[in-house]
């Protein structure tokens, strides 16, 4: 459990970096589900989410922070609050709430769940109104 903590906060190290690391912490195999019925929910695989999520990742120019605020592991499953600090290409500050349920085996994130403000992210990501 203490190596799969470790393996989480390296994984958000990684994502607050700005490169294209966090990758490595996913097999070919892995799913990475997002909550909400919008354009950015639903379930993707490691290469989908590759385009997918570089396209979020290049509309904050100064990146995102990905800050941990709790972490709770058990077996293979580990559990994540996190604070995400982030300004938006459009000026828009974008300081969602997350909590993210990875599934660790062999080294590698196979499953992840991200849940968040889904309306925060609608309006800021996709231009949505509330």
């Amino acid at each position: 459990m203490k190596e799969n903590k470790q393996i989480a906060i390296k994984f958000f190290e990684a994502l607050s970096s700005g490169d294209e690391t966090y990758l490595d912490f996913y097999n070919d195999d892995s799913i990475i589900w997002t909550a909400g019925t919008n354009a950015i929910g639903g379930s993707r695989t490691k290469k989908e989410v590759i385009d997918f999520a570089k396209g979020i990742l290049d509309s904050f120019p100064d990146g995102i922070k990905f800050n941990i605020t709790g972490m709770t592991a058990e077996n293979e499953r580990v559990a994540v609050e996190v604070n995400g600090e982030a300004m938006h290409a459009s000026g828009e500050p974008y300081n969602n709430q997350y909590h993210f349920l990875l599934v660790i085996k062999n080294g590698k994130i196979v499953e992840l769940k991200e849940y968040m403000d889904t309306q925060l992210a609608a309006r800021i990501l996709l231009g949505e109104k509330n």
